[in-house]
């Protein structure tokens, strides 16, 4: 089926195709949707409530010096991103919503994760704020990596959702030069590369970890010890090795598409709809 957004592709082998996400059925998905496990689907909860506000983010701070991709792929490739991101927020303010049926406020988070961002946006210098969402792209990227990687991953979340978050993969996958690329076109450095995912990791992790940790503490499910073993076990598993592929960020000379995902973007590609 044709999609209803243009492509955008270049030379140097990027291919973005923006698309619409249709739940099937979201209140077949039960609360514990990853492992049957609270702590873990509560992480993955607080990474999706802080995508919507996340995402605008990305976008101002692309559009913030778009009119300087003077290649005409790079800025065909801003355009196929920012649609992306867009559809992204929709599929996720989607999910975020259905949250509420298990007794989260939703409205509070998101209220809070919007703050931080516009905080940042606010304080931190527009460069800086282009090479975060460089580095934020690489941390999504290694995530979606990981998701076809390792088949745990998918196989431990409850089908409609390991259907939404390929979805969500396979888009990260795409898009995962974009912001990078114009960073370097505007001047970013090494330096200011290294600097602004630094800056990136200080600003963000306490207030995802602060979502988190309310989603669990609000939960009547206690959590249990047979709780915490399964998710150190599903930590070892899915985010240790993903942490090897960030720190790649950190080399001189790195570039997102130093990692060839077209296999596992094949793999999607040819599955059924």
């Amino acid at each position: 089926m044709k999609e209803p957004f243009p492509a955008a592709e270049s030379s140097k082998g990027a291919f973005i195709q923006p698309r619409k996400f249709e739940f099937r059925d979201l209140e077949s998905v039960p609360q514990y949707w990853f492992a049957d496990n609270p702590i873990v689907t509560h992480i993955e909860n607080a990474f999706s409530i802080l995508i919507p506000p996340g995402e605008r983010f990305f976008i101002r701070a692309v559009r913030n010096y778009e009119d300087r991709a003077t290649d005409p792929e790079l800025a065909d490739l801003i355009r196929a991103f920012v649609q992306q991101e867009g559809l992204h927020m929709r599929a996720h303010n989607e999910l975020n919503a259905s949250f509420k049926n298990f007794g989260v406020d939703v409205d509070r988070e998101i209220a809070y994760a919007e703050s931080v961002f516009a905080w940042i946006e606010k304080k931190v210098p527009k460069k800086i704020q282009l090479g975060m969402t460089a580095f934020l792209e690489h941390l999504t990227a290694t995530g979606a990596h990981m998701l076809f990687m390792e088949p745990l991953a998918r196989d431990s979340m409850h089908p409609e959702m390991a259907r939404f978050w390929t979805w969500h993969a396979v888009e990260e996958l795409e898009h995962k030069s974009v912001a990078f690329d114009l960073f370097e076109n505007v001047g970013g450095g090494y330096a200011l590369r290294v600097f602004s995912a630094i800056a990136a990791v200080a600003l963000l992790a306490r207030p995802f970890a602060r979502i988190a940790k309310r989603m669990i503490v609000k939960d009547p499910r206690r959590v249990t010890s047979e709780d915490r073993r399964k998710a150190k076990e599903l930590e070892r598993k899915l985010t240790i090795p993903q942490i090897r592929l960030i720190g790649q960020y950190f080399k001189p000379g790195f570039h997102p598409r130093d990692f060839d995902d077209s296999g596992y973007l094949s793999e999607w590609y040819a599955a059924p709809a």
